[in-house]
């Protein structure tokens, strides 16, 4: 076929292409697309054996040693190791283009031939790729080779063994959860030592027992096997350690410099199709209630688990503030009733919700510790990220890990960070500009009975705001050329929160404190609904609610598909027009599994964090004028964890599992929110609203910072008998440390007898040696 011919420059040594019995070339629409499965460790002894027989200067192997080797390979391709991670690279410039040495089937199919520039350009994508597939190879990692659907791409489907993971994660010192007996704790994987045979073995060392194994739920014996310590998340982390460190039998991939010089297209874990049917169908609990987050932490990794562990958490605490805001628009409904105890409510409703604002944060913070001790991640140092494909410097040594990698001086960093925020600054000020002269239009429109028309413009003029500063802030923040992700996220933050604070609440702080019998541009402001300026608050705040709730969820969701069937229609044409005839008969074979996760979008838990951020603020920040927003901001909640799980189901790829202990720094953020609508609310009832009439402005600014300071006050409190690290999350630390120490490093003691003795048993020991004091007495006579 056009693959085995072509497969003799691809396939890492040069020697023919073979095809895995029982594998893909099975399927006669995917045949011509196997490119070479020669660098598996199980399929090169068939490569040895079928060299000998082609190349005449050589003898045939012998007969028993060749039954040996083919049955061996025969055996392990039955079984071989699931691919986790997927490498894609590019083959040709265009599918369009004649490359291979299968040019006369590809010349039948009218290719034209390629240009000097393209030439030299797949030559190199070749030599380089040459030399990686040498590297992941070499380090113990099987590989599956195989063309894309229009031959453009090769696809490297990576796997590896079960032995060769628990090397790698000895060496690595990977952290395995141990079983429920030991407190399930995490700790280093070790293998057994059977000990030394001068010493008897009395420094024998059984800790396999000890570690937690995962098998199938539904009892189906197909991945993982039973027995198996790693967890896909695992095996990911492990697989991609080995393609990028420099340790012993790992490849020392540089991924980012690959994708930042186009010789790498993709590079991502692949999806487990029955776990995302399995969380879809529970998507309830998975993702709202956080009642199975294990189930989301196992598959995504703790990163994306702590998001929506997080949205669990503020689902849960909305419920009363939901409740209460229902009730309370209930009595609004009729005034004779709610006249009478509206100022009372009013502060009873300040009072709530600054307690609740300034408790969310330090409660959340309290789960994550629980599950970040149940996920082994507490007390996690900072690790070491991987470099961005964006980033650019120069070659030099590694201080602390001695290697050459990219660096790019902060003394020249500065200046573009400095820069940054003098762009922030500007945009700043001009938005200000802005929003006063939409407050004036906003006075004009209303004396024309249009104020509802541009309330509905306004908030679509402050959604397109955050759009385009959102990218501005990015073009920004590439310039600054950060190495690593949480560097980069940081500083998006920052300049992104500041605009968007501004840009969202501004106008309704202006609304609920300034607005009411004020000029702007030589025009006296008035607010609506005979001056009821908490009225007028609350119906702004409601149309940015509605306005930014519709078009997000729209874009959020519609963007990536309309961008993946966009991307089918033209895959669809180039294939009809390039590669066959337009006949009736012309049939397009499917996708790969792998293939089509590639034409996905890469995923951002970084988007989704901030648009809760957002709604937080709106939710939180003038409830006492809306008490019915806390009931808009759960349903919100709630289709905002819907839409996410979709996103990540079905419209993106699988991220690469991130281990993290929280959300920082989105936990910071959300906290200065929480203390900025304690704040915002105290201001509202003592300033705007009616209920301290006839009160000097003096006595309104003592009162405004007793309520603020007995706020404080009530935090400090529930600090000190609360603390953020729960006491038995303290105690039950330091018991697994304990555990790990006298079970891992000492190897057991005498409470662990049974369980020991067992594994004991079950372990290979040294035959030993036996010496015959007859035979040396013979040898001496």
């Amino acid at each position: 076929s056009a693959a085995s011919s072509t497969a003799q420059r691809d396939r890492p040594g040069g020697a023919h292409a073979l095809r895995p019995r029982g594998g893909p070339a099975a399927d006669p629409r995917g045949a011509a697309r196997w490119l070479s499965v020669a660098a598996m460790p199980f399929v090169k002894t068939q490569l040895n054996t079928e060299l000998f027989k082609r190349d005449g200067a050589k003898e045939a192997l012998p007969q028993d040693i060749e039954e040996q080797m083919m049955q061996a390979s025969f055996q392990a391709t039955r079984n071989p190791p699931r691919s986790d991670v997927v490498m894609v690279f590019p083959y040709k410039t265009h599918a369009t283009v004649r490359w291979g040495e299968a040019h006369l089937e590809e010349e039948a199919r009218g290719l034209k031939p390629p240009s000097e520039r393209e030439r030299h350009l797949m030559e190199t994508w070749q030599a380089k790729r040459g030399t990686v597939l040498h590297a992941l190879s070499d380090s113990g990692l099987v590989l599956f080779l195989y063309y894309s659907r229009d031959r453009d791409e090769i696809f490297v489907r990576v796997a590896a063994d079960e032995q060769h993971l628990r090397q790698v994660a000895e060496m690595k010192r990977y952290k395995l959860e141990l079983k429920p007996q030991y407190f399930s704790a995490y700790a280093e994987y070790k293998n057994d030592y059977v000990g030394r045979r001068e010493l008897n073995y009395s420094d024998r060392c059984v800790v396999s027992h000890i570690y937690k194994t995962h098998t199938d739920e539904e009892g189906q014996m197909h991945y993982p096997q039973s027995g198996a310590i790693f967890r896909t998340c695992d095996r990911i982390r492990l697989i991609d350690h080995i393609i990028r460190a420099m340790d012993h039998n790992c490849a020392g991939v540089d991924i980012g410099q690959l994708m930042h010089d186009g010789e790498l297209m993709h590079y991502f874990p692949m999806h487990e199709n029955r776990r995302l049917h399995d969380m879809d169908k529970d998507w309830f609990k998975c993702f709202v209630s956080g009642a199975e987050i294990d189930k989301v932490r196992d598959y995504f990794g703790e990163r994306i688990a702590l998001y929506f562990l997080f949205m669990s958490h503020l689902n849960k605490w909305l419920l009363m503030p939901a409740l209460i805001g229902l009730v309370l628009s209930i009595m609004q409904l009729f005034p004779a009733s709610w006249d009478g105890v509206e100022k009372h409510t009013t502060f009873a409703v300040c009072v709530g919700m600054g307690f609740w604002a300034v408790f969310f944060i330090h409660f959340w913070r309290r789960t994550a510790a629980t599950h970040a001790l149940k996920w082994g991640t507490l007390g996690m140092g900072k690790q070491l990220e991987p470099t961005r494909p964006e980033f650019v410097g120069v070659s030099r040594i590694n201080p602390v890990t001695g290697r050459v990698d990219r660096y790019y001086p902060w003394s020249e960093r500065i200046w573009r960070v400095l820069f940054s925020a003098s762009v922030v600054t500007v945009a700043i000020i001009v938005l200000v500009f802005v929003i006063c002269v939409l407050m004036a239009l906003r006075h004009i429109f209303h004396r024309n009975n249009g104020r509802l028309i541009f309330q509905i413009i306004n908030a679509i003029v402050v959604e397109l705001m955050n759009a385009v500063f959102t990218n501005v802030a990015k073009w920004l923040t590439d310039r600054e050329n950060h190495r690593a992700y949480s560097e980069y996220q940081n500083h998006l933050l920052a300049k992104t929160v500041v605009f968007k604070f501004v840009n969202c609440y501004v106008s309704l702080y202006y609304i609920a404190f300034f607005k009411d019998k004020q000029t702007l541009f030589t025009m006296p402001m008035k607010c609506a609904y005979g001056g009821d300026c908490l009225k007028d608050l609350g119906s702004q705040l409601a149309i940015f609610m509605c306005v930014r709730l519709t078009l997000q969820n729209l874009l959020e969701l519609g963007l990536p598909w309309l961008s993946a069937k966009i991307r089918e229609f033209r895959e669809k044409r180039s294939f009809n027009t390039s590669l066959f005839y337009s006949t009736a008969l012309t049939v397009m074979p499917d996708l790969s599994q792998a293939e089509r996760q590639s034409k996905k979008e890469d995923y951002d838990v970084y988007e989704d964090m901030d648009e809760v951020l957002i709604l937080y603020g709106y939710t939180t920040l003038f409830v006492v004028a809306c008490p019915w927003v806390p009931v808009v901001a759960l349903l919100s909640s709630v289709l905002e964890c819907f839409l996410d799980q979709k996103k990540l189901v079905l419209l993106y790829r699988r991220p690469f599992p991130v281990p993290a202990a929280n959300n920082e720094p989105w936990d910071t953020a959300f906290d200065i929110f929480g203390v900025l609508a304690m704040m915002t609310n105290t201001g509202v009832i003592v300033f705007s609203s009616d209920a301290f009439d006839g009160t000097s402005h003096a006595d309104k600014a003592l009162m405004f910072l007793a309520i603020e300071h007995m706020m404080i006050l009530g935090r400090l409190i529930v600090s000190f008998a609360f603390p953020a690290l729960p006491r038995n999350v303290k105690v039950l630390q330091m018991q697994q440390a304990v555990m790990v120490h006298r079970h891992l490093n000492l190897g057991g003691e005498e409470d662990d007898h049974d369980t020991r003795a067992h594994a004991m048993m079950t372990t290979q020991i040294p035959a030993p040696f036996v010496f015959d004091v007859d035979e040396e007495e013979e040898e001496d006579s």
